[in-house]
């Protein structure tokens, strides 16, 4: 259950002139992507799995009977298929290329700023999100570094990222900014590393599953960067629709929902950023304690009337 915390009580676990108030968690817990992601790795290959990396699929065909994935090295053929491919699935050919939209997240890392952290009282290890619709999400490393994260990245027009949503320079400067915005005392200290990553978003933030034509293959997408713990949930439902189990798991309300259709390009990017620069423009107003600009203030609100969900 969430608690409330007055702007004082916030204070005392991190001092910042952007926080105004909170709310605290204390069932939550973070993991680290990475980890997890190897762990279950380990897992499957001492439960016999075999695992084929660096095996890039260059095509996936669902039929009457079964469906084959195409490599470089060769195919694999099966009863069933789940793709699991994140924001390719709204690519070219894609399978939900009018299900999802691709923007970019990236973080920035401080160099070890112990005494920072110190001085502003975050020193109890909160990973703090705040809760703007382009959110910042936070947290501190064992050794005294602030890893800051910004979901403001631009939008992928026909989900061909380029690179940028891996690496974009004017995303990772604008992300600087914030958290100097956030921790004034962290102006002149260096940002030692950079990155990014393209999000699957989609249109009512919640992830879903979908199933392929002929039944005999699903894919999953939408976790709008929440992926780390609805994935395990999705995950159990993928099994039970490969498995052929008619279950709790495979009747939940995210596969084959019903949801809004974004439109086609370059429509859909030339909206997409529209909005998402109203949106920026509105926040940073609202930040800086101005009023928001009209125009800023009325794009902002096309997503709700047009049944589209973003922010937190």
């Amino acid at each position: 259950m969430l608690q409330p915390l007055s702007a004082a009580e916030v204070a005392e676990r991190c001092q910042s002139p952007a926080f105004r108030g909170g709310v605290v968690s204390p069932t939550s817990a973070t993991v680290q992507p990475a980890r997890l992601a190897l762990g279950l790795r380990e897992q499957l290959l001492a439960a016999g799995v075999e695992v084929y990396e660096a095996s890039p699929v260059t095509s996936f065909q669902e039929g009457d009977d079964s469906v084959e994935a195409k490599t470089p090295g060769g195919s694999v053929r099966a009863r069933r298929g789940v793709l699991a491919i994140g924001s390719a699935a709204k690519g070219r050919g894609g399978p939900l290329r009018s299900r999802l939209t691709v923007a970019s997240s990236h973080i920035v890392l401080t160099e070890p700023v112990p005494e920072v952290l110190e001085q502003i009282g975050w020193t109890g290890g909160d990973c703090i999100t705040d809760s703007r619709a382009l959110l910042h999400y936070f947290r501190t490393t064992p050794d005294g570094r602030i890893a800051f994260g910004w979901g403001g990245g631009r939008i992928a027009m026909g989900a061909r990222t380029k690179g940028r949503s891996e690496v974009d320079p004017s995303v990772i400067a604008a992300a600087t900014e914030h958290l100097h915005d956030y921790f004034p005392a962290l102006r002149g200290r260096r940002i030692t590393h950079a990155w990014g990553g393209p999000i699957d978003a989609s249109p009512t933030h919640l992830p879903a599953v979908h199933t392929l034509p002929n039944g005999r293959a699903w894919v999953a997408a939408g976790y709008t960067g929440n992926g780390v713990g609805p994935s395990n949930m999705v995950g159990r439902t993928l099994a039970s629709l490969a498995l052929g189990r008619d279950d709790e798991h495979a009747n939940l309300a995210f596969v084959d929902p019903r949801s809004p259709r974004v439109p086609p390009e370059p429509f859909h990017w030339i909206g997409g950023e529209a909005i998402r620069l109203g949106i920026l423009k509105k926040e940073e107003a609202e930040m800086e304690g101005r009023r928001p600009g009209r125009v800023s203030s009325a794009v902002a609100k096309v997503p709700e009337l047009i049944g589209f969900h973003i922010g937190r």
